[in-house]
């Protein structure tokens, strides 16, 4: 398998949730969270495991739009559990925390079994562990404050501006910063290794990853004790701050910034989100539609990106964008807040 089928491969779950998304949604009400809940579980290990059975490249795209597929099914039904919770901001956290920790532990456990088992078994043991989930889907209440049906509105081609702050931040965050990070090491310091670049890639990666276990559930609770949207806010323009100390070349103060904050962001957005639109689900999964563009977008430019001298120019003009479109969401949010509470 060439390198240019892999990279296919990696991706095209993240296409194919793009235009699923709000199809997805529409049959979690139509037919209830917790039905669709126990479906995706099942095609989510039968594809892990079909990973490991997988005898050419179109078995692989198949079960690779099936995990895609399911991962949306799980998303969207989380997100939609913790929106009715009376901790809003805390349950989104926590609910993104904890589907960070999954792969982190895998990332942890999958590497050393590579020597002393081949990689079929090592999928079947990853399906097998995945098997509990039927018990935790089966433990979902029946109904619950959103499961209204309804039918969604034409996907919109042109974006609202928070659904523009959400694709421009995970073009910049999710794409292009984590594919170059290493790059950004080995142009802004001197006398550095690929092989140390890589290494200070890889840890501030990691660093990334225990951001969005710890800091998602904190920023759920400041979310509720202060305000979701107060808390988004602040967060976006550090994200910004962190992004500059990108640019600039302060590597090291930049992800440390960016990570930390977009990971708050991130477990947020979804919250957010849902007070934008005529109805919950519509609104949610428009935004995570335009997530996954931009972040499908943000990987293949990063790519092209690898062997040029234009990422700082790219990351710069990227955060002058979101700057621009973040002042307009501010001032709209702002005549909205003068606009309900003025007496009339």
């Amino acid at each position: 398998m060439s390198v240019a089928w892999i990279g296919i491969l990696l991706s095209i779950n993240r296409f194919a949730r793009i235009f699923t998304n709000t199809i997805i949604a529409r049959a979690c009400a139509n037919y209830g969270f917790r039905l669709m809940t126990i479906v995706a579980v099942g095609m989510a290990v039968l594809s892990t495991a079909g990973y490991g059975f997988a005898s050419g490249i179109v078995s692989w795209i198949l079960f690779r739009i099936s995990w895609g597929l399911s991962y949306s099914v799980l998303r969207i039904s989380a997100i939609s559990y913790s929106l009715d919770h009376e901790r809003k901001g805390f349950s989104l956290g926590l609910s993104k925390s904890v589907q960070e920790a999954g792969p982190m532990l895998t990332l942890l456990i999958a590497p050393p079994l590579l020597f002393p088992l081949d990689p079929k078994n090592i999928f079947l043991i990853l399906s097998i562990a995945s098997i509990p989930a039927f018990y935790f889907a089966l433990k979902l209440p029946k109904k619950f404050g959103v499961v209204t049906p309804f039918s969604f509105k034409r996907f919109a081609k042109i974006p609202s501006t928070f659904n523009l702050l959400t694709f421009c931040s995970s073009i910049l965050v999710e794409g292009i910063v984590v594919v170059t990070l290493g790059v950004l090491f080995l142009k802004h310091r001197e006398n550095i290794t690929v092989l140390t670049a890589s290494i200070l890639a890889a840890s501030y990666l990691g660093y990334r990853r225990i951001c969005l276990i710890s800091f998602s559930p904190f920023g759920g609770w400041i979310a509720d004790k202060y305000g979701l949207e107060k808390v988004f806010s602040t967060s976006f323009i550090v994200v910004l701050i962190g992004l500059i100390f990108l640019t600039v070349g302060y590597i090291e103060v930049g992800a440390i910034i960016l990570f930390a904050f977009y990971s708050i962001l991130s477990a947020l957005t979804p919250g957010a989100a849902s007070t934008k639109g005529s109805h919950v689900l519509d609104a949610v999964s428009e935004n995570a539609t335009w997530r996954d563009i931009g972040a499908a977008l943000g990987t293949l430019a990063g790519g092209v990106l690898l062997e040029s001298d234009f990422i700082p120019v790219f990351l710069l003009g990227g955060t002058i964008v979101m700057g621009v479109l973040f002042i307009f969401y501010a001032n709209i949010m702002s005549k909205a807040f003068k606009y309900l509470t003025t007496e009339k």
